[in-house]
């Protein structure tokens, strides 16, 4: 009788094993489905929609990614207006997906207004600790049976990212102030968080070329601050970042902020590019 019992624990345990393995978590971005498999570990299959490389701004589903979303039990996004057309599609074809909002209140954090704001959340650290609570707590509710094992992933991530804040503190802490120009305006969470200066972007937030009038004054800025380098963008090759770097004589430096899908070292690259960029 004994034996029967632990025979039917190794079945049950195997079955609920199995089942669990089958979860597929579909992601909007790499940031988002890199917590998602930081946390859920090996229990979890985590699908990414836009993958590095990937212009976010003319992205489309592939056949693949329809089929993936309609097998998917999570779909996980940043909760915006820019991704709100797929978390619509993902929805339509799949009606019983389960919706998380990775940025779900954080409101009063984000950058912008009337809900345009910035999308780069995970730019800043301590946001992205935020998120990732998001992420744990969709995980946990929606698969509670392994709720311990995802607060043991969870709680290990969280002391990673609070050890890449403080090291990306000291590093940017000798540019406090310090002014740049980029390609996008991609980059004022990564500004506000560790003390940068003003963001001089040669695009607005519709991701429309900036006017002559402030094209010269960023030309102005350029000089006052010297200022010799771009963040420019692997992505998508920009001609008013070739023709702001002639005229100034400024290097573009390209800085991808989803480029790579580990966070750590996405943020690590992010950093020391940065300190390039901001030497005098």
């Amino acid at each position: 009788m004994k034996r029967f019992f632990i025979f039917l624990l190794l079945i049950l345990s195997l079955t609920f094993t199995l089942a669990f393995s089958e979860a597929l978590i579909l992601t909007s971005i790499p940031p988002i489905g890199y917590a998602f498999q930081q946390i859920g570990g090996k229990d979890v299959k985590v699908m990414i929609l836009i993958h590095a490389g990937d212009n976010p701004h003319t992205y489309t589903l592939s056949p693949r990614q329809v089929m993936n979303i309609s097998k998917a039990d999570v779909f996980a996004y940043l909760g915006l207006k820019e991704e709100a057309w797929i978390a619509q599609k993902v929805k339509a074809i799949n009606p019983s997906v389960n919706i998380v909002n990775a940025t779900s209140g954080l409101k009063r954090f984000l950058i912008g207004n009337n809900d345009n704001y910035n999308p780069h959340v995970w730019l800043d650290v301590k946001l992205y600790e935020m998120m990732c609570v998001n992420i744990y707590h969709a995980l946990a509710n929606e698969f509670p049976s392994n709720s311990s094992y995802f607060a043991r992933n969870f709680a290990k991530l969280i002391e990673e990212l609070e050890n890449l804040n403080v090291e990306i503190s000291k590093e940017m802490k000798p540019f406090e102030g310090r002014p740049f120009v980029a390609q996008h305006p991609a980059w004022d969470y990564f500004a506000r968080a560790y003390g940068l200066g003003k963001e001089y972007s040669l695009e607005n937030n519709s991701g429309q070329p900036i006017t002559p009038r402030e094209y010269e004054n960023t030309l102005i800025a350029m000089k006052k601050y010297d200022i010799n380098y771009i963040i420019g963008d692997p992505v998508t090759p920009s001609k008013i970042s070739e023709s702001l770097a002639a005229q100034s004589g400024a290097k573009i430096i390209e800085v991808n902020p989803i480029y790579i899908y580990n966070y750590i070292d996405l943020m690590k690259d992010i950093a020391k590019k940065f300190t390039e960029a901001l030497r005098k």
